[in-house]
């Protein structure tokens, strides 16, 4: 299954949009800040989200005033999310919720990196896919 398939795919759907509306996040964040992140930005964060991910996640940084600080926040938050996102799951003693595994944080990872590539223009600045992701979680949380 290819890293586009897996959009349809409803439990990486679910992962997705936890992945992007972090993104949405920090796009925002940075707006407040006076900061214009680019779609070349969040493609670094997915990246360095993908190493943290199967690596321990540092802590947060304690104040985020730069594009670089930001975009380490971002990735920082993207993987440690996966601890947070539950999937319930049969078990001899019952249902029980656990985590997901990083193999498939990373590939939700990845198939959040080539939804961007789908999306992206190779003009320098380019915000076609962080226009496009904040009216899709926009849409989604209404």
């Amino acid at each position: 299954m290819s890293a586009l398939d897996l959009m349809n795919d409803p439990f990486y759907a679910q992962i997705m949009f936890v992945i992007e509306s972090s993104i949405c996040k920090a796009d925002c964040d940075a707006q407040e800040k006076g900061l214009r992140l680019t779609d070349s930005n969040i493609k670094s964060a997915l990246n360095k989200a993908r190493h943290l991910s199967v690596k321990p996640v540092p802590g947060p940084l304690e104040t985020v005033q730069s594009r670089e600080e930001i975009i380490h926040e971002l990735a920082t938050s993207i993987a440690a999310n996966r601890e947070l996102f539950r999937v319930e799951t049969e078990t001899p003693s019952g249902k029980e919720k656990a985590s997901i595994s990083c193999a498939e944080w990373v590939k939700a990872i990845s198939a959040v990196e080539a939804s961007l590539n789908l999306r992206r223009s190779d003009e320098a600045g380019s915000r076609c896919y962080l226009d496009f992701v904040g009216r899709f979680i926009k849409e989604g949380r209404i």
